[in-house]
Order: structure tokens, then C-alpha cells, then sequence
């Protein structure tokens, strides 16, 4: 599996605003016969079993955008790997800039994520990205090593892992990677993947940052990009629809 997109909703949406975006998306992956292309939706977590009994019989598949490692225990507020998995989720979210900014996710916390979503048979899109002042400062490369080597390792299940690269400086900004950042940063991951001993050349990477309709084409085209993690681009059907139209038209 090379190519893959993703919507994550974060946390957006009232109950009675998903159906409709949902009929439009299944509507429209069935006319365009897309079931073969692997499309994955991130609800809030709240939405989560409801997205997935909703779409059951179509081509779309649902994850969960956080989870916590382990089955039960003392943990408020926690949703753990095992509870998404029962839920029927087929994949989940680890490492998101926005956890690792907003919540102090640390590498210690996103491996056991990581090891246990994967023991529980969830699929994982794991996150990495730097920030503004890092770019700035030439730390790019430093930084997407580190992040690939705290939580990726050798015993890692490269058939059930994508990663995402998410320079965090383009997330929600409106500013994007060019095209050739963006090949840039996932040439060089893949070459990280590499060297972990995973089959890198079929491993799904994924761009993530304020990845738009009129830039999807664009980055699509580059040889290392595999896909999106699209935002806010995700939450209206005819702006995702647009970006899934970009990816699946670019050559292979």
C-alpha cells in the first residue's frame, strides 16, 4: 500500500452535522468506484462508534484520533487501544503535533501507544513533523530522524504503520510546504524507514499542513508523497472530495 488519505475531523462537529457529510462522501466514493483506495476518517472520539456503524458496507474506514495504551484501569477520561479496537476502528492516530504540543505526549508514552494499538490489530498513522523555529534553525532533518527513532525500532509492524509528515509551522497557518519541501522531508524518511529495516518502498507517507485543493495536485505529484492527512480541508465534502480527486489522478 503506497497510496492513502486520511480527514481528521480534531475536535469539530455537532451530532446532527456528520450524517450529512458522511451521505455526501459515500455517495460520491461509490459513483467514482474508489473502493479500492484506501480513504480513513479520524471523528472525535464521541462520534466514533457511530461513524463506524454508519459506514459499514462502504468503502470508507474509520480511526480513532487518540487512544491510550492498555485495556482498563484508573485512567479518567481515557479511551483505551483495546475499547477502539472492540469498537471496530481499524486504525489510530499517534504522535500528532497537537498531542505532543497541547499535552505533553512524550516518546516513552507515543512507542507504548504505538506497540499496543499495533498487539490490539489497529492500523497506526504515526505523526512527525518539525516546528518553525527548527526549520529555521536547520534542525529539520535532525528532528525527523529523532522522532522516527524514540518510537519506530526494528520490532515495529511495518504492514500496519503509515507515517505522516506534518511540518507543524503549516498546520492551521494557511502556509504550506512546496512541493519540493515536502518531497524533501519524505525522500528522507524514507530512507530513516530504511535503515530501521522496513520495507520503505511500499510504506504509505503521508503530507499533513493546511494541504488544500488548489496545492493537492502539486504536492500529489511528488514521487515520495503518498497521500494526505488532511484538517481542515477534511470538514466539507466538496473540498475533500477535490483533494481525493488530486491524490488518486496523480501518477502512481
Amino acid at each position: 500500500m503506497r497510496k492513502l488519505l486520511a480527514a481528521n475531523w480534531k475536535m469539530h462537529f455537532y451530532p446532527g452535522e456528520i450524517k450529512p457529510l458522511l451521505n455526501e462522501l459515500i455517495t460520491h466514493w461509490k459513483k467514482a468506484e474508489w473502493g479500492a483506495h484506501p480513504t480513513v476518517l479520524f471523528p472525535p472520539m464521541i462520534y466514533l462508534r457511530e461513524v463506524i456503524s454508519y459506514l459499514q458496507d462502504t468503502p470508507l474506514q474509520v480511526g480513532a484520533q487518540n487512544g491510550y495504551p492498555g485495556e482498563f484501569g484508573a485512567f479518567t477520561g481515557e479511551v483505551s487501544m483495546a475499547q477502539i479496537a472492540a469498537c471496530g476502528a481499524q486504525w489510530v492516530l499517534v504522535g500528532h503535533s497537537e498531542r505532543r504540543q497541547y499535552f505533553s505526549e512524550n516518546p516513552t508514552l507515543l512507542r507504548n501507544k504505538l506497540v499496543d494499538a499495533q498487539q490490539r490489530g489497529l492500523q497506526v498513522i504515526y505523526c512527525i513533523g518539525e516546528t518553525l523555529s527548527q526549520r529555521q534553525g536547520g534542525e529539520t532533518f535532525a528532528v525527523l530522524r529523532q522522532q522516527i527513532e524514540e518510537v519506530l525500532s526494528k520490532d515495529t509492524k511495518w504492514n500496519s504503520l503509515a507515517v505522516a509528515y506534518e511540518p507543524v509551522w503549516a498546520i492551521g497557518t494557511g502556509i504550506n510546504a512546496t512541493p519540493d519541501q515536502a518531497q524533501e522531508a519524505h525522500a528522507f524518511i524514507r530512507t530513516l524507514l530504511a535503515e530501521l529495516g522496513a520495507p520503505a518502498d511500499r510504506l504509505s507517507i503521508l503530507y499533513g499542513g493546511s494541504l488544500k485543493p488548489d496545492n493537492a495536485v502539486e504536492i500529489f505529484s511528488q514521487p515520495d508523497v503518498d497521500g494526505g492527512l488532511v484538517g481542515g480541508a477534511s470538514l466539507r465534502a466538496e473540498t475533500f472530495i477535490s483533494i481525493a480527486e488530486a491524490l488518486w489522478n496523480s501518477p502512481d
